[in-house]
């Protein structure tokens, strides 16, 4: 068994606690130790084996980096320096280049790297990627994505950054990895809408927002023939739409996405460990292109000036 570190525990901290500690009850997790220069937050770590204030003497196999995002890209390379996997939350840096270091710190250290793109492990994207691929949709002509959240955003904070790396992500996931050829955007940096060209007359049309009325976390995907919508909160059944009728589809896996996410990545450090071969998710061109259109949106929105 691998024993794993969380560095940072506020709220999606918390949320790796809770599932690798279920992965501990399943045998797949060894000790779970929380870092946090937080009193209360090491305080409140109940289901952690230990806590610390450092990663001074921390004894572990993967360290997850759930800190503000200033901090990730320099955590990172740090820990890989150390010897320590990683898990690392989005944002990878603050700009393509800053993200390239950390994945050429990987390289150059030997470890196993993983960012925390994990829409990418949702059941329902398995299968909307497999009905893509059996012709069951037609041609794809349209993706949507909403995330309205009813949480308040941080101070100074972005919801292109926060909320829209995961769905740009996503899309290109859905596109079989392809590059979009241009980006536009509108909103500000509480609520935007981006829209993703891709070739071939595709768009896919990006909805996000902090403080919204009530909760909203869909994808659409628009065929020719049918189209698919999911709910990511739901996790073992999608919607086929076909006219006026709508059939629900399992999924095969009803994991959630950070439990398949981390079981992905502990897998691939017990198989660098034995010397076999192993796959990232998302491998590191996607990790980098994620940041590359993220900041390209980022500078499409735009901007007021006074008068």
């Amino acid at each position: 068994m691998l024993n794993v570190a969380i560095l940072g525990c506020g709220r999606w901290g918390r949320n790796h606690l809770r599932t690798l500690s279920n992965l501990r009850d399943d045998g797949l997790v060894g000790r779970i130790t929380v870092v946090d220069t937080s009193e209360s937050a090491r305080d409140s770590a109940h289901l952690a084996d230990c806590v610390s204030e450092d990663m001074e003497g921390v004894e572990a196999d993967l360290v997850i980096i759930a800190t503000p995002s200033n901090l990730h890209a320099d955590q990172a390379r740090d820990l890989m320096s150390r010897g320590y996997h990683v898990l690392v939350e989005k944002p990878l840096g603050c700009c393509e280049a800053e993200a390239a270091q950390v994945l050429a710190s990987a390289h150059e250290n030997g470890r196993v790297m993983g960012v925390g793109l994990l829409l990418r492990f949702h059941p329902a994207v398995a299968l909307a990627k497999k009905m893509l691929r059996s012709g069951e949709l037609g041609r794809l002509e349209t993706l949507r994505f909403v995330r309205r959240t009813t949480r308040e955003g941080p101070e100074n904070g972005n919801v292109i950054e926060a909320l829209g790396v995961h769905a740009i992500d996503l899309m290109c996931h859905i596109m079989s990895e392809s590059e979009p050829s241009a980006v536009h955007a509108e909103g500000n940096f509480q609520e935007s809408r981006i829209a993703l060209e891709f070739p071939h007359g595709i768009e896919a049309i990006i909805d996000i927002a902090w403080g919204s009325s009530v909760e909203r976390r869909s994808v659409t995907l628009v065929g020719s023939n049918a189209s698919l919508n999911f709910d990511l909160d739901i996790h073992d059944k999608a919607v086929l739409i076909s006219g006026d009728e709508k059939t629900v589809i399992p999924c095969q896996s009803s994991h959630s996405p950070l439990e398949a996410e981390l079981r992905h990545i502990l897998g691939g450090i017990e198989a660098h460990k034995a010397g076999e071969s192993w796959t990232t998710v998302p491998d590191f061109g996607a990790a980098l292109r994620g940041v590359r259109w993220t900041e390209r949106a980022v500078r499409a929105m735009p901007i007021l000036r006074p008068h």
